[in-house]
């Protein structure tokens, strides 16, 4: 069910999936919005109250004027202070995953568990995993003035059919095991968002946040290592946006997390690999649950 939550920071959009018991909350990354759980909502609901909201200026939820990472983050917090529960367990990709690390660093009081789905992360190098024609062109959409210009730009000259289908083309591994549910969701918002007079402006100004958080690699490893959740991290190998070596090297901070790398797989294992990904997000649910302990680190092919 399509709402808006009202919350001390404006109103945020959200889906609610339904389900009762320990909250779930799902949070897209760059350019993203709810449509990208539509594969996973459903059955996460099976085991638990599971929401998926718009950050300010993304999806159906309206701008704020502030696009930064941090903005975000206070966003999120303000939303999950809303909706309330005694513990939440956020589920974040890309740039989601890093405001949720940030909402974990900060506020480790509204979180009992987090997973972070191919966290946005500083890059590591040397990396021959880099791939440098995406880096470069998420460079150029983050530069400011010109990204926004390109960026209304390729709104105007695409049909939410074509946006809808050259971003799945980016973000996941094989566009073709994407359902087609989340693909004509994935059109009908590109449809409303094409005629939103923010669209660009929160993809660059989001954008040059994330690349100016990645300029302090040791800012971020500082917050990783004050996490104090229980972490999943999943992340598809054949991903060309957050490099596999930058993930590795965060893990590498925190022993105890889970790290589960999913073969044949993209930026967004939930869209096309839902049931691979659904598999790892339970089978850590389970084993994290109060009577089990902590897996270890895991693959999954």
């Amino acid at each position: 069910m399509r709402e808006y939550v009202v919350t001390g920071r404006g109103p945020i959009h959200d889906v609610d999936f339904g389900g009762s018991g320990p909250s779930m909350v799902l949070v897209h990354g760059l350019g993203g919005s709810t449509t990208n759980w539509e594969a996973v909502g459903a059955t996460l609901a099976q085991h638990g109250r599971t929401r998926a909201l718009d950050l300010p200026g993304f999806g159906l939820s309206p701008p704020r004027g502030d696009y930064r990472v941090e903005a975000h983050r206070d966003a999120l917090i303000s939303y999950l202070e809303t909706i309330g529960g005694d513990g939440h367990t956020l589920i974040g990709n890309s740039t989601g995953g890093m405001v949720s690390e940030m909402v974990a660093a900060s506020r480790p009081d509204l979180l009992d568990r987090l997973v972070l789905v191919s966290p946005a992360t500083p890059p590591r190098f040397p990396d021959p995993r880099f791939h440098w024609p995406t880096a470069l062109r998420l460079l150029f959409q983050a530069t400011p003035w010109l990204g926004e210009a390109y960026g209304r730009w390729f709104l105007r000259s695409n049909t939410p059919a074509e946006l809808a289908r050259k971003t799945m083309k980016m973000v996941t591994h094989k566009p073709g095991r994407v359902p087609i549910s989340v693909v004509e969701a994935s059109v009908e918002m590109a449809a409303i968002r094409k005629e939103l007079g923010w669209t660009a402006a929160a993809t660059t100004r989001t954008a040059t946040s994330v690349a100016m958080h990645y300029a302090r690699p040791g800012a971020h490893a500082a917050m990783i290592s004050s996490i104090e959740a229980p972490t999943l991290v999943i992340q598809g190998l054949s991903d060309h946006i957050v490099s596999p070596t930058a993930v590795e090297w965060m893990c590498g901070l925190r022993p105890d997390w889970v790290l589960v790398q999913l073969e044949d797989t993209g930026h967004t294992p939930q869209m096309d690999a839902p049931l691979r990904f659904i598999e790892a997000v339970l089978g850590w649910l389970d084993a994290t649950s109060p009577a089990a302990p902590v897996a270890g680190e895991g693959r999954v092919g």
